[in-house]
């Protein structure tokens, strides 16, 4: 069921979620400055039908992860975590920190079936997203970028963040510290596109 009060991605994921009322606890709480105390984040868990086509040559090291199929593309979760916002108009990136020491490797859009070297980088061009994700990361020191959540998306003045994992259904999960680090900067950034709703744990498994 939906109401006024849903974050704004929510509605977008929702062809694929089997539950949006999960809470994923953050090991160590958030203390903001208002003195309120932020212990979980929403949480959902979705699932995708199974890729039964050849397997990507390069499969980044996600092997049975990295078999998504939507709308027959051959897709890892967090594209297709991406297409779902793009359906409802919103843009994003996977951001992906693979061996980036701090910076980003590549912004991804997509993934071909091609060697890991030449996968399509595909920087940001809007300047508000761009800006705000530089922000986050010049205050989540020293990690800067290395804790940023996998998919990041915009729309209008809506901001998102999304990790995701291949889990059961039932498994209870924790935030990952350099995910808690990313998620407090973000909040500590007093960015008004950013808050706790703009945060979503992705748990997801296949039909």
């Amino acid at each position: 069921m939906s109401s006024s009060s849903d974050p704004a991605w929510l509605a977008a994921l929702r062809p694929c979620i089997e539950r949006d009322d999960l809470r994923v606890e953050l090991k160590t709480p958030i203390t903001m400055p208002s003195g309120r105390i932020i212990q979980d984040v929403a949480g959902v868990f979705m699932r995708f039908p199974k890729w039964t086509g050849t397997p990507f040559s390069d499969d980044f090291g996600k092997k049975a992860a990295g078999l998504v199929q939507l709308d027959d593309e051959h897709l890892f979760a967090e594209l297709a975590v991406l297409r779902l916002l793009e359906k409802a108009g919103w843009t994003g990136r996977w951001v992906n920190t693979y061996s980036g020491r701090g910076e980003v490797w590549k912004y991804l859009t997509d993934w071909r079936d091609v060697p890991r070297a030449e996968q399509r980088n595909r920087p940001i061009e809007d300047a508000e997203p761009r800006q705000l994700l530089a922000r986050v990361a010049g205050l989540n020191k020293p990690a800067r970028y290395a804790g940023c959540w996998d998919t990041f998306a915009w729309r209008g003045t809506d901001m998102a963040f999304f990790e995701c994992k291949r889990t059961a259904p039932k498994y209870k999960d924790l935030v990952r510290k350099e995910q808690e680090d990313w998620l407090r900067s973000a909040l500590y950034a007093g960015d008004r596109r950013l808050s706790l709703d703009s945060f979503c744990f992705v748990q997801w498994d296949y039909f």
